[in-house]
């Protein structure tokens, strides 16, 4: 009988995203993101991070989530768009704010950059996150810049909202 024990990958760096309202954590990975309540898993979001046109949800060798055009696709058909820090989903209008970048030392004194995040509906919070970072910036040849990297953590706040409007 083998034992493997998972833990999150420090060189690239792990973190939480917090759903106040519905009381879920989004544990984000480099390829993957595993929506949990308490000890409960609900659901795991795989990561697509080869796509051209940017980091995408997959499973069963299918798209389930995407951004393409302004447009958040959920197996190919719309359920959304995306205007800047706007996220709008049905009739839910979301605010995604990144704010007080920080450099934090991970292994092999890598610095990950990260970002306070806070979701907004309205005038409520109700996901937050104290440092969200691109977990891809590492594997980037030559690195991502500032700009592509707060896209990546939209884009894992996107994928996680269409999951929590439409589920998988």
């Amino acid at each position: 009988m083998a034992l493997v024990l998972v833990k999150p990958a420090h060189a690239c760096g792990f973190w939480t995203l917090v759903d106040t309202e519905k009381k879920l954590e989004v544990g984000w990975l480099i390829n993957a993101g595993t929506v949990t309540k308490g000890d409960k898993r609900l659901a795991n979001m795989y990561l697509d991070l080869d796509a051209k046109t940017g980091v995408r949800v997959a499973a069963d060798h299918k798209v389930v989530f995407d951004v393409r055009n302004a447009k958040i696709l959920r197996y190919g058909e719309a359920i959304g768009k995306v205007d800047a820090d706007t996220v709008t989903i049905g009739k839910h209008v979301y605010t995604i704010e990144l704010t007080e970048p920080s450099f934090d030392k991970g292994l092999d004194d890598i610095h990950i950059l990260s970002w306070k995040l806070a979701v907004h509906r309205g005038d409520d919070v109700i996901i937050t996150a104290a440092k969200a970072s691109s977990l891809c910036a590492a594997l980037r040849k030559g690195g991502m810049t500032d700009a592509e990297q707060q896209d990546e953590v939209r884009r894992r706040v996107v994928f996680y909202l269409a999951w929590r409007e439409r589920g998988m």
